[in-house]
């Protein structure tokens, strides 16, 4: 079922999450905008690194929201202001809305209430505050929204004055965990991301084509950027993804792992060549994103004069080759003698998994 995921502020009725055919059915003559989420992740991953700049713990929740920890950096910036304003002066171009809150949903609350480019602070009760915001803006599925505006709920106001138990007798587990946040109270901690290292790159084609021989020369562009980068100095990667947003039709991507990793532009776009030949675009391409991941730091290679040194580092190698072209950790497995004495054959060894 396609459901909605943004739209204008001015069709009344209509939230994110609400099922497609529910919105065209209240909202007539509209205009449908296919999500490009190549190019959302690519912009998106842009905003959270700008971020980390500033303050490190970071936890990406969804697209357009992220979660920051400001915690001790009052000796750095100054006042929350002043923390504001320097995580509005990181992020450019967008409708950006700063909450600060004891916790992520009274924050996540604060920045929904807060205006273009500014900061809104949680002070005092945190109920008193959360009252005048609607339940849709609970983190629960559109259907649980819909039934508590059947009971006549339409505030968090409305939810908070509720018995706990009351909501937990109609909704199970999910109705204390609403009832806990219409009343201000998140007890999830917040989970800086792990530090992903990618270089990504993007262009915009004049006129949206599926040839081949203007698609090639934009991804050698888009390498030789992505290589001319300065965390790529003396840098290998294991793969690239290709993404693109088509032309009347569904996002489009592509993921090459590379036999070797490749170092270089060309060895790059030798092996991005190779998976292209043959294959049929699904449309004329409008834009183009790529992305070099599994970034190593070999400059060089040395080889080991031991045969069995030589064997386990390619065995290794491999490994990884097979993890980047998965997405997983590979089933290699090997078998190790655990108690050969036993009289047990399932005791006696043992299929361990390698890892690189």
């Amino acid at each position: 079922m396609r459901t909605v995921l943004d739209c204008s502020p001015r069709l009344e009725g209509i939230v994110p999450g609400m099922p497609l055919s529910e919105a065209l059915s209240q909202h007539r003559g509209i205009s449908l905008l296919e999500p490009d989420m190549p190019c959302y992740r690519l912009t998106f991953e842009r905003v959270l690194r700008a971020l980390e700049e500033r303050c490190p713990d970071v936890e990406e929740d969804s697209y357009g929201r992220a979660f920051v920890g400001i915690w001790g950096f009052e000796g750095l910036y100054g006042d929350d202001a002043h923390i504001v304003r320097v995580l509005a002066n990181a992020v450019h171009g967008f409708d950006l809305r700063i909450g600060i809150g004891e916790n992520k949903w009274l924050a996540y609350v604060a920045a929904a209430g807060s205006e273009h480019g500014r900061g809104c602070k949680v002070t005092g009760e945190p109920g008193r505050f959360m009252s005048r915001f609607p339940v849709s803006i609970l983190p629960v599925a559109y259907e649980t929204v819909q039934r508590l505006q059947g009971f006549g709920l339409h505030l968090m106001g409305d939810v908070a004055a509720l018995p706990k138990s009351a909501l937990q007798a109609q909704f199970g587990p999910e109705g204390g965990r609403i009832w806990e946040l219409a009343n201000g109270i998140d007890r999830r901690p917040l989970v800086a991301r792990a530090p992903i290292e990618e270089v990504s790159e993007y262009l915009t084609f004049p006129d949206a084509t599926a040839n081949l021989s203007a698609i090639i020369p934009a991804i050698e562009s888009l390498l030789a950027r992505a290589y001319a980068r300065p965390v790529m100095a003396r840098r290998f990667a294991r793969e690239a993804s290709l993404g693109a947003q088509i032309f009347r039709r569904s996002p489009w991507t592509l993921r090459v792992a590379f036999k070797e990793p490749a170092g270089s532009k060309n060895h790059a776009l030798f092996a991005i060549k190779a998976k292209l030949d043959g294959l049929s675009l699904p449309g004329p391409l409008e834009d183009l994103s790529l992305t070099l991941g599994g970034l190593t730091g070999e400059a060089g290679r040395q080889e080991s004069m031991w045969s069995e040194v030589r064997r386990s580092e390619q065995l290794q190698d491999a490994i990884r080759q097979l993890q980047a072209r998965l997405g997983e950790p590979p089933p290699i497995y090997q078998v190790r003698e655990m108690e050969p004495w036993s009289r047990i054959p399932e005791r006696r060894h043992a299929l361990v998994q390698l890892s690189p």
